[in-house]
């Protein structure tokens, strides 16, 4: 299978990150990213809990998740079953459904803090958000609980595809892409400059679903370049309306 890496999140206590650690070396993840975590990767506990995955895995450690999530161009969130009752989250043979046709080379799964879990604009800068079904009376698992099943499920449910099509764009991509129509859809008008994420957070799950490319980010930016030049001219005189030719600060992109 394997995924690209395992990304935990303000990980607090040595036996979680060192079972974690071994968990992640056998389903053969190359990568554990950490970001601010509370304890060294070093610290003999932790070495005495990984069983020797230390030497399988690579561990980085990162000031913040956009550093940490930058590379990869699917995240996957986890979610607990206790509140968050808002956000679209799939279950985990959906999620593998979802992934059949995705990169698995470039994703990463994605855990919080044992006792916080993750801050929401972490999990909006995912592509989707994974829960594991637990009975309600008492839902939340161990972290390495949690990596365990979510990754045991989805190596049982996927099988190497070939790929198809063209890869989806870096989560780094994607985050620009997001500044940008920020920046475009308030000068339109079209989002409440008083609570912009409330709308944006939708358009990144839509764009997340879609998987989509580097091309059709270009797209993307080309019609918010278009927005803001349609937005500085006199829409009352026809004669400023755009025609077929670009305008200053817009790229026609080809179709791959």
């Amino acid at each position: 299978m394997p995924f690209a890496a395992v990304i935990l999140v303000e990980p607090a206590f040595p036996i979680n990150l060192g079972s974690a650690m071994r968990v992640v070396a056998n389903f053969g993840v190359p990568t554990l990213d950490l970001v601010r975590p509370g304890v060294d990767p070093d610290d003999p506990e932790v070495c005495r809990w990984a069983c020797g995955a230390h030497h399988h895995v690579a561990t980085r450690i990162h000031d913040d998740f956009p550093s940490a999530a930058g590379k990869y161009r699917v995240l996957v969130a986890t979610a607990s079953g206790r509140g968050r009752t808002n956000l679209p989250v799939l279950t985990p043979s959906e999620a593998a459904a979802a992934l059949s046709s995705r990169p698995l080379h470039e994703t990463a799964l994605v855990f919080g803090n044992e006792t916080r879990g993750m801050r929401r604009e972490d999990v909006d800068r995912c592509d989707m958000v994974v829960r594991i079904p637990t009975v309600p009376e008492f839902p939340v698992l161990n972290l390495t609980q949690a990596i365990a099943i979510l990754l045991g499920s989805l190596a049982i449910a996927l099988e190497p595809l070939p790929p198809t099509g063209p890869p989806p764009a870096p989560q780094s991509a994607v985050e620009r892409l997001m500044a940008h129509l920020e920046k475009s859809l308030l000068t339109i008008g079209f989002l409440d400059p008083v609570n912009p994420q409330r709308t944006l957070r939708k358009i990144r799950r839509m764009l997340g679903r879609a998987g989509v490319t580097e091309n059709e980010v270009a797209i993307l930016h080309g019609i918010c370049r278009q927005m803001e030049w349609a937005a500085r001219t006199n829409p009352a005189d026809a004669s400023a309306l755009p025609d077929k030719k670009p305008r200053p600060g817009h790229t026609e992109t080809q179709d791959p």
